[in-house]
């Protein structure tokens, strides 16, 4: 069955187009990128904000007009901590059905992290004690499982935006910037602590990681291909972190494409996966492409066919 997945996010907004069996075996048709930071000021005003409202409408619709080009069967899109906690979240939904007729699920924490798992896992042995770290623009989910044995799941009520605007200066990340979100990080993640069995090895998902091992491999446009279960460790995380620090975001443009829309974001989500590491006493991560899109995926073919 040909299946549409939308990742309606804080910050991006994302679509797969694939194959699915029951069996699980995914191929990939098509996959669309936009980055309309939905969740832009929604942390101090409760408010999605009516340009950002337009703007989501007009991806949508785009992405509705491309699911029936590549003759997707079913369309499905998830919401997540934007959706959650902004206030005119349901007028929103309401808006984006009326207009292209797609309808936004809104995803728990606790189902964005096990769909998030289940995606990131596909391709990995999952005999093996895994972590997946998905940091997103207002939420990181970490989820830790062996084979169908639930560790430990939480959605942390912190990502690459909620960072952004309340630790980085407007024109580049200073090291003081630094010290107050490696703050703010270990206060939050310390409840990782409480884990029973630490995991043998992280998974890491969303732009934070795959544009840090794009950097690292000297990649200066996104090749899925190139970076899919390349290790990412936090010697490389510490070492762009630096990088970073004092660097005016209108510089950035040096590492090339991979970075562009991400500058201001790419100190607090490296923040955010080096304190995580630190904490689950691992050295660093696998880097998946595949995330929640994929979760969604998986998990309407082991529902529906």
């Amino acid at each position: 069955m040909r299946i549409a997945a939308i990742d309606s996010g804080t910050n991006t907004l994302l679509m797969l187009i694939a194959d699915v069996q029951k069996n699980g075996e995914v191929q990939i048709i098509k996959e669309f990128h936009n980055m309309p930071r939905a969740g832009e000021g929604v942390f101090t005003t409760k408010l999605i904000r009516e340009e950002k409202i337009s703007a989501l409408i007009d991806i949508y619709s785009k992405y509705r007009a491309a699911a029936t080009e590549f003759g997707a069967e079913k369309i499905i899109a998830g919401g997540t901590n934007v959706f959650r906690i902004a206030e005119n979240a349901k007028k929103v939904i309401e808006k984006v059905k009326n207009a292209t007729g797609i309808e936004i699920k809104v995803l728990t924490g606790e189902e964005e992290a096990e769909l998030s798992f289940l995606g990131a896992t596909a391709d990995f042995n999952r005999s093996h004690l895994l972590a997946v770290i998905d940091i997103g623009g207002g939420s990181t989910e970490v989820t830790c499982k062996k084979d169908n044995n639930l560790i430990f799941k939480k959605s942390f009520p912190t990502g690459v935006v909620t960072i952004r605007e309340n630790f980085v200066g407007k024109e580049h990340l200073s090291s003081d910037n630094l010290s107050e979100i490696y703050s703010h990080t270990r206060d939050i993640f310390s409840d990782l602590k409480a884990i029973s069995v630490f995991p043998e090895a992280a998974v890491a998902i969303a732009g934070t990681p795959t544009t840090l091992i794009s950097m690292a491999k000297g990649l200066v446009k996104y090749d899925a291909k190139a970076i899919h279960k390349e290790f990412l460790s936090i010697e490389m995380i510490e070492k762009l972190l630096q990088q970073f620090i004092n660097l005016p975001f209108g510089q950035y443009s040096k590492y090339g494409k991979i970075v562009a829309g991400r500058e201001d974001l790419m100190g607090g989500g490296s923040a955010i996966l080096k304190t995580v590491l630190e904490v689950l006493n691992l050295n660093g991560a696998f880097v998946s492409t595949t995330g929640l899109r994929y979760g969604m995926v998986l998990k309407y073919a082991e529902e529906n066919l």
